[in-house]
């Protein structure tokens, strides 16, 4: 018999909040958090960024040490820890890992000093030390003291998918009792928007303002919006959690991964429809049981296409039952923290009912038969059953199945 994984802490640092309860609140009102901010040469772009100075939480020691993308993941980490009410002085730190993904890691580190010697000729002592990209997980175990295995996970936008499947498998296995895992990215950095702009990625700002930019599934969607933050979460073995009374938000019930094998850029129907398989599969579920679906829906046209045709082919004639949403039209796109972030709305919906929309859909493509949950949350009963989906360049799919 397996040991299950629940999760029973939950810390995020996000443009939607620092806490479950705002993040629910943006999901019910269905109201983007999405803004504008001005380019270097003054042209206007949707942006999805945290307002708080988050280093301020750290020393000039520490801010010198540790890039921003880790700042963030320690923050949402010591947060999950304190959602679970774990006291770590009389846990077994050895058995307790850190599972971080991340997307684009240490660029304000990279970027930085690659500026400095252009300009000045000139490098920062610990700059090796601080655009070390395992710092996104490494830091948190030595800020906590945690002393089983770590791992910084770097598979673009399914990095927090794999993260906390990685961790499942450690902690069902037996090997350990517990795991840190999400995701951390850090994106507001002018390089990164130029690249992404040069790909032609990254939506227009929309007329009718930033809130309106990111349209999932719509006729007329033309891109993402990048966001940043931080989620990471507390997971535990089933065992571990009851033995000290933990609060349980729910169960990880199955994890599914798969390669596209195919292409760098353009994604493949089949490769992600096998993650969700390879996901249902390890949880014991058919896709009859699963009762939302949260998308990884960018909004990019070739994308949005390629995962309705997956949902297709993985759910068969449930997916025309099926609820799908995504959820990026209300925080953004955060790269390697992105599913971490949109698992908040299946425990949200597994815990108290509430379906998260998906935002700015006045306009569905007419080739997508789905039930997307356009413009406003459904509120019903607590669901049951739920997956999350991230498919990422390079042909990376993961997929997630939480359960109560």
């Amino acid at each position: 018999m397996r040991n299950e994984v629940v999760i029973t802490g939950i810390g995020l640092r996000t443009p939607m909040g620092n806490s479950l309860q705002e993040a629910r609140a943006v999901f019910a009102a269905g109201e983007s958090v999405i803004s504008t901010c001005a380019a270097p040469d003054g042209h206007l772009r949707a942006v999805a960024r945290i307002t708080e100075d988050y280093s301020s939480h750290f020393s000039r020691l520490d801010r010198s040490l540790i890039d921003p993308v880790a700042q963030l993941s320690i923050l949402a980490a010591e947060a999950a820890v304190q959602d679970a009410q774990l006291d770590l002085a009389c846990a077994d730190k050895h058995r307790i890992g850190v599972f971080v993904g991340t997307g684009q890691g240490t660029t304000h580190t990279v970027t930085g000093a690659s500026i400095a010697l252009q300009e000045k000729d000139t490098i920062k002592t610990f700059t090796i030390a601080r655009g070390l990209a395992n710092g996104v997980a490494n830091h948190i175990s030595i800020r906590l003291g945690l002393k089983g295995e770590a791992q910084a996970i770097v598979l673009a936008c399914a990095s927090s998918n794999a993260a906390i499947g990685n961790a499942c498998r450690l902690i069902r296995s037996g090997e350990l009792d517990g795991a840190l895992a999400g995701g951390s990215d850090a994106t507001y950095l002018e390089h990164a928007y130029r690249g992404w702009e040069a790909m032609r990625m990254l939506a227009p700002l929309h007329s009718e303002g930033a809130a309106r930019t990111c349209r999932p599934f719509a006729k007329d969607r033309s891109g993402l919006v990048l966001g940043e933050g931080a989620v990471v979460y507390m997971l535990e073995s089933e065992r571990h959690a009851k033995a000290r009374g933990a609060r349980i938000w729910a169960r990880l019930a199955g994890y599914g991964a798969s390669s596209d094998g195919t292409h760098l850029l353009q994604p493949d129907a089949q490769g992600q429809a096998r993650a969700m398989a390879n996901a249902l599969r390890d949880a014991g579920l058919t896709p009859q049981d699963i009762q939302y679906l949260n998308a990884h829906g960018a909004a990019s046209t070739l994308g949005d296409s390629t995962e309705v045709q997956a949902i297709r082919l993985a759910f068969g004639h449930h997916a025309q039952s099926l609820a799908v949403s995504s959820t990026k039209a209300l925080h953004g796109h955060m790269l390697g923290a992105t599913g971490a972030a949109e698992l908040l709305a299946v425990i949200v919906a597994l815990n108290d009912g509430l379906i998260a929309p998906t935002a700015n859909l006045y306009d569905p493509d007419p080739e997508f038969d789905l039930d997307f949950v356009p413009l406003q949350a459904r509120q019903g009963p607590p669901l049951r059953a739920a997956m999350s989906n991230n498919f990422a360049f390079g042909g990376s799919n993961a997929c997630l199945v939480l359960t109560q």
